[in-house]
């Protein structure tokens, strides 16, 4: 049985901004697990070697009991990340998270003020001064941009920014047109390549390093030691909905079970064996287009939920993939 790398688990649906582009917002109204059913699952899933557990959301600092399911992984010696807007970050909660050694993975959608309140609805200033004060405690910074149509000309600057602030590396994951994001934020082909390649190029120029997400087709067109171009990690890891749902992953609707139902090793091969899980992590039940792609056993058809968000058909080509157009 293969070792679970990364658990991407959405403690909380909710959220204290409405962000353009977010993928989460359709979990807003669902039901969290209990305080007691989250602490088992943290120590089930050592039954799978997870190697590295994501506390996300909505807004995973809502949740009142995050210092303590943090406490209860660190304690089972995970690696810890939490993906957070910073808004609610305080300067304890801020001390141990970084006593904690999680690495905080900070939302960074526009590094003009203008840009940056159009898509999170946050002034700029107050997520600089987050991150000051994160840097001047030692975290482990991590920022995220979202790569769209509004922001897709600043993505070289925010790679700059990232690195001045102290950030151990920058990624960037090309916009998912689900929940409250459409098509309409969806940059083209041709952008998307020009942002990525430029963002590589600034990585390269500082000596800073930056990771793609969700792109794998990005592989074509980047050849650089400072950009890691990672592949989906559907079959490789779990993605925990509020209410429990293990789903195929965190932007694809499809349901597979639920953590009440099973222990986490019955559930993580039940996840291995499922149809969808099998077809989306083998080249021959990919599109004809994908299967004489010489790129395609790492990237495997690119982003699967975007290919279904556009083209309503999972096994069909990333839409932002070039070489399909």
């Amino acid at each position: 049985m293969n070792n679970c790398e990364l658990v991407v688990w959405l403690i909380t649906g909710k959220c204290n901004l409405k962000c353009l582009h977010c993928y989460a917002s359709r979990f807003n109204g669902d039901n969290e697990i209990s305080t007691d059913l989250a602490l088992r699952i943290i120590k089930e899933l050592t039954e799978i070697n997870t190697q590295h557990i994501s506390f996300t959301g909505g807004e995973p600092t809502i949740r009142k009991d995050l210092p303590l399911l943090i406490s209860e992984a660190r304690n089972f010696g995970y690696e810890l990340s939490i993906v957070t807007n910073t808004f609610l970050l305080n300067y304890d909660l801020m001390k141990f998270l970084v006593k904690n050694d999680v690495e905080i993975q900070v939302s960074i959608d526009g590094v003009k003020k203008e840009t940056f309140y159009k898509i999170r609805g946050m002034n700029l200033e107050i997520l600089l001064e987050k991150l000051r004060q994160l840097k001047s405690l030692g975290a482990k910074i991590r920022p995220i941009m979202t790569l769209n149509k509004i922001n897709y000309d600043e993505v070289a600057d925010y790679v700059e920014l990232a690195a001045n602030y102290g950030a151990i590396e920058a990624a960037i994951i090309p916009v998912i047109p689900i929940g409250r994001a459409n098509s309409e934020l969806l940059p083209s082909y041709e952008i998307t390549r020009e942002a990525i390649i430029s963002a590589s190029q600034k990585a390269d120029e500082i000596g800073f390093n930056i990771e793609i997400w969700c792109a794998p087709f990005a592989l074509q067109f980047i050849n650089s030691k400072r950009t890691k171009v990672c592949s989906c990690l559907i079959g490789r890891g779990l993605d925990i909905a509020p209410n429990g749902n293990i789903m195929l992953c965190d932007s694809i609707e499809t349901k597979i079970t639920n953590i009440k139902n099973n222990n986490i090793k019955e559930i993580w091969l039940t996840y291995l064996n499922y149809e969808l899980v099998r077809k989306l992590t083998s080249v021959e039940s990919l599109n004809e287009k994908c299967k004489k792609c010489k790129y395609v056993n790492k990237c495997l058809g690119g982003c699967h939920a975007r290919a279904y968000a556009i083209f309503k058909n999972l096994l069909m080509p990333d839409p932002l993939c070039p070489l399909i157009h």
